[in-house]
């Protein structure tokens, strides 16, 4: 594809294809576009802070997709991305794959619908990867379980069952889950 050609936006929910251009993504330096999301990645009048003896170890730099999605730091323990809708100031993660991984992008469309699947919000493809948006979770099992200590068995029973309703819906489709772990279970409403 020609840099600067039409790339494919699909809002998932209505399936109709809009046309988008994008490139790149470009530096945050672009956050004068949105003045409540610079507001909230600058402070304006805090003092410098002191210098630090080790520099961190993960830095980020936030990047501007399609000039609609803020993509900021790594949401820990996964390969997602905190990212924020710069009109709606709506929080999302996305998930960055180069243009040739298109197998994820078919499994995530055979799940569409499956009650215990993540939904993908929108697909946005630039010239070398695809940007997949998805609804913000609230935590995962791994932490949960480790917070709680331990779970009553009628809670581990309705946990686990919807583990596996998601697991052999998965397998269903053709669909191997390679990294099975309770991290890759995630919450979609703050009340589990």
């Amino acid at each position: 594809m020609d840099p600067g050609s039409p790339s494919v936006l699909w809002g998932v929910q209505g399936r109709k294809p809009v046309v988008a251009v994008m490139g790149e993504p470009s530096k945050a330096d672009d956050r004068s576009q949105s003045p409540g999301l610079a507001e909230r990645l600058t402070s304006p009048s805090s003092p410098p802070a002191p210098p630090s003896p080790q520099p961190p170890q993960h830095q980020f730099q936030a990047a501007l997709v399609a000039e609609k999605y803020l993509l900021l730091e790594q949401v820990e323990g996964s390969s997602l991305c905190r990212c924020v809708d710069v009109r709606t100031q709506e929080e999302y993660v996305c998930k960055v794959v180069s243009r040739d991984c298109s197998s994820l992008l078919q499994a995530h469309y055979r799940l569409d619908g499956h009650p215990h699947v993540n939904p993908i919000h929108e697909v946005l493809v630039g010239d070398k990867r695809v940007y997949l948006i998805f609804p913000r979770s609230h935590s995962d099992l791994h932490s949960y379980v480790r917070a709680r200590k331990r779970l009553r068995e009628h809670e581990a029973r309705r946990l686990f069952r919807q583990m596996a309703e998601t697991v052999a819906a998965c397998h269903e489709q053709g669909i191997v889950l390679r990294d099975l772990k309770l991290r890759k279970f995630v919450f979609a409403d703050a009340q589990r």
